[in-house]
């Protein structure tokens, strides 16, 4: 910390050399809370604080601030909005402590009924399930210490404020709209198309599919939710592996435990290929996974439709073993938790017929709780040349505990972007 704040702290300085003007409040002009989807959904990540005048970055420290029930993880000066750290600037950006990820074996979840064996108390097929309305992420922000301005004005502690409005900065760059199929029934959906789209070029697609404690009529709501939509925007994954990314929004469940589906699943299918008859997507990269529900769905769009996607990643899912044949002409890459009464047993089964069928599968097991290091590091020695069925097992764990961390596997993601239709 700066010798002028030092100072300042014993009031001696300040009583001998500024007004009670000098530290008036009231010189945070706006607050606006900035959001992030974390594993277990989206949540308060940082704040933006916009000065009337330049800050000297050398003033602000994380001390100087206080978020209820969080802990100020960095605080920094930038000369614009979410800029980097700089030397003056009138935004101070306010890092968060992420909170730990909720307790999935204790915190009651619709999506709970799902991990059970076939045909017990799962979800019935074409209920609208609990949806709850989403609520906006908001924060409540307060100045505890000085900070000092670019013309040597000191700036003195300001009240609690709160933020005005809230940018999602990876949901947000999703667009929202509804498709008719043929039969004249409509489904919600996002859609998030590359920023720098090249003349000529083809780009690969990825459908994500929520579970069945996401249905709802809010389509934002799979966004929300978790990684599984927003995890393939993320700036630095598109950088390398520029691609489209499917998100349908469903207000009905659309699978159910004894292995039935509705007409979603042939819908989303027609979504695909009317997406891909509007822009330019590469028609043999085309990735479907899901979660739960989502999951299933997609073991069931691999049986139904075997030529149609370039790879599926399966994360917290079952199916019926009786029909799953097809898998093995498909690149596969299936995780589940040792804790998960539904999916584990299932996968298991699935993998072994895979096996026995002469498709040769190559397994992992992990803690549940293990760095994403480690869990990059087991998945990255696992990947072998002209295997295309690959099964992570998470040691413990649940049910949707699974889905909290398979898709910031990064070795995994671009081992589905390496695949082809039919490769």
């Amino acid at each position: 910390m700066v010798k002028w704040k030092l100072c300042l702290g014993t009031g001696l300085l300040a009583a001998c050399c500024f007004s009670a003007g000098t530290f008036a409040a009231g010189h945070v002009e706006d607050v606006e809370a900035i959001s992030q989807v974390y594993g277990d959904g989206e949540k308060l990540a940082e704040v933006q604080l916009r000065y009337d005048a330049d800050l000297l970055g050398s003033s602000v420290t994380a001390e100087d601030y206080a978020v209820p029930g969080r802990t100020v993880a960095k605080a920094f000066v930038s000369a614009v909005p979410y800029g980097k750290a700089a030397e003056k600037g009138r935004y101070v950006q306010v890092e968060l402590e992420p909170l730990p990820l909720s307790d999935q074996m204790v915190d009651p979840h619709p999506e709970d009924k799902h991990k059970a064996p076939v045909g017990v108390g799962g979800p019935q097929l074409g209920s609208h399930g609990n949806p709850q309305p989403l609520v906006p992420v908001t924060a409540k922000i307060s100045q505890k210490g000085l900070v000092k301005t670019a013309e040597g004005r000191l700036y003195g502690g300001e009240p609690e404020m709160s933020s005005s409005h809230t940018r999602q900065l990876l949901i947000e760059k999703f667009t929202q709209h509804t498709f008719t199929d043929q039969d004249g029934k409509k489904l919600q959906y996002n859609l998030y198309v590359p920023e720098k789209l090249e003349k000529g070029k083809v780009y690969p697609l990825v459908l994500f599919m929520h579970d069945a404690g996401t249905v709802s009529p809010e389509v934002k709501a799979t966004l929300s939710q978790g990684r599984g939509a927003v995890t393939w925007v993320e700036p630095e994954w598109q950088k390398e592996h520029p691609c489209f990314v499917l998100a349908p929004q469903y207000d009905t469940v659309i699978v159910n435990d004894q292995y039935q589906y509705g007409p979603e699943l042939d819908r989303t299918i027609h979504l695909v290929e009317s997406l891909s008859s509007q822009y330019p997507i590469d028609t043999q990269r085309i990735y479907n996974t899901g979660q739960s529900m989502g999951c299933m769905t997609s073991i069931a769009m691999d049986v139904k439709y075997p030529d149609f996607f370039g790879a599926s990643y399966l994360v917290a899912g079952k199916w019926n073993p009786q029909v799953t044949a097809p898998l093995a002409r498909q690149n596969i890459w299936a995780v589940a938790a040792a804790g998960d009464p539904g999916a584990k047993p299932s996968m298991d089964t699935i993998m072994a017929q895979l096996d026995a069928d002469g498709d040769r599968v190559i397994r992992g097991t992990i803690a549940q709780d293990a760095p994403e290091t480690q869990v990059d590091q087991l998945t990255e020695q696992m990947i072998q040349p002209g295997v295309h069925a690959y099964y992570l097992l998470y040691q413990g764990g649940s049910h949707r505990s699974t889905w909290q961390h398979a898709y910031d596997i990064t070795p995994v993601k671009e081992w589905i972007f390496g695949q082809k239709k039919g490769a």
